[in-house]
């Protein structure tokens, strides 16, 4: 066992679900391998200020238009969510000019998990990449590279940043080719924190459930009117109400929208449905982990490969969302004895790959 000091950077100050309990699931796996976790307190400036004119210029007006209202819709969640933050431990605050204080601070340096590697989401931030660590070994665990793979003079930044790490473990098997086409060498991959945890575990964070009646969960996070079209239809054949997290992106439904939920209550949203509808590779991961008939999409203007090599590893693809929903689409039921048997060898083999990189 190791009682090594290890600092992870990640995305632990975004108001978004799955990134704030990946980061709480990491750390607490960390823990349980011996060693001293904390999240290094570092917010990139890029993603913290999504209204300057430079977004623009970087993401063109539709995306500028959709991040600032997304933003703005995130921020009735905000203490909800500093709230579920002090169950994690921090080191001291950090920003681009002074994060360089705590190089030798910890044994290891950890990036990742979330697509802290997409350089089109952080503006290539390279504190995510560990380029001001000198003292200390330079890990990634479950990095994801995203949907934005480094093309042109990125490539050629990926490679020194990347060629300076003493272990690379990536989330998505087409990130590890990736990075064997940058350094030449593929690194293995490991599952996502919030994986590493079980559902019953998970469930002891959840406040006691208030739901009265069978309900359909959606959680959408891109604009894509055919999703919300499922979700009607959806409605329609079961006669279930629907939750919406948080409403309908393009479309109307009739609904309960859920714009201010914390993490916990997300949970129990997830714990307590009946079915999920999503397009989001979290409310996939919660899906599985309570055992849920769940329909998602992976087009559109919210694209998730990685969801769908996650569903093809599992035997799952019949759960993407292709077209009208089908009386058999409907039915259909999950062997969930079998995917939980697949869903604990990754786990283990992941806390061992862990354990390695700390070790």
């Amino acid at each position: 066992m190791s009682s090594k000091k290890v600092g992870v950077i990640t995305f632990h100050d975004y108001d978004n679900y799955g990134a704030v309990l990946q980061s709480y699931a990491l750390q607490q796996c960390l823990k349980r391998v011996g060693a001293e976790p904390e999240v290094i307190d570092y917010k990139c400036e890029y993603i913290s200020n999504p209204f300057q004119l430079k977004r623009l210029k970087n993401k063109g007006l539709f995306n500028y238009i959709y991040g600032t209202v997304g933003y703005v819709c995130y921020l009735p969640r905000r203490i909800k969510f500093n709230k579920f933050r002090k169950n994690i431990s921090y080191g001291k605050p950090v920003n681009s000019k002074t994060i360089g204080s705590i190089d030798g601070e910890y044994d290891t340096f950890i990036t990742g998990s979330d697509q802290v590697w997409d350089y089109h989401l952080t503006d290539f931030d390279k504190a995510y990449f560990l380029d001001f660590v000198t003292k200390g070994k330079k890990c990634s665990y479950a990095a994801s590279i995203g949907e934005h793979l480094p093309e042109g003079d990125y490539r050629k930044e990926y490679a020194e940043l990347l060629e300076k790490f003493d272990h690379i473990l990536m989330r998505e098997e087409y990130g590890a080719d990736v990075v064997q086409q940058l350094i030449g060498k593929k690194p293995e991959c490991a599952c996502d924190p919030t994986l590493l945890l079980t559902g019953e575990e998970w469930e002891k964070l959840m406040p006691p459930s208030s739901a009265k009646k069978d309900y359909i969960l959606v959680y959408q996070l891109g604009i894509n009117p055919s999703f919300v079209n499922f979700v009607k239809r959806l409605k329609e054949k079961t006669g279930l109400n629907v939750v919406y997290v948080p409403f309908p992106l393009v479309g109307l439904v009739g609904c309960a929208p859920q714009i201010a939920a914390g993490p916990e209550e997300w949970l129990r949203f997830f714990k307590d449905a009946k079915y999920v509808v999503t397009d989001s590779f979290h409310g996939t991961v919660f899906s599985l982990l309570f055992r849920k008939p769940f329909f998602v999409k992976v087009d559109g203007h919210h694209v998730n490969k990685r969801v769908k090599e996650f569903l093809t590893r599992l035997g799952l693809t019949e759960r993407i969302i292709q077209g009208d929903l089908t009386d058999e689409a409907l039915a259909g039921e999950i062997d969930y004895d079998r995917v939980d048997k697949e869903l604990q060898k990754i786990r283990e083999d992941s806390m061992k790959k862990l354990l390695e990189i700390i070790s």
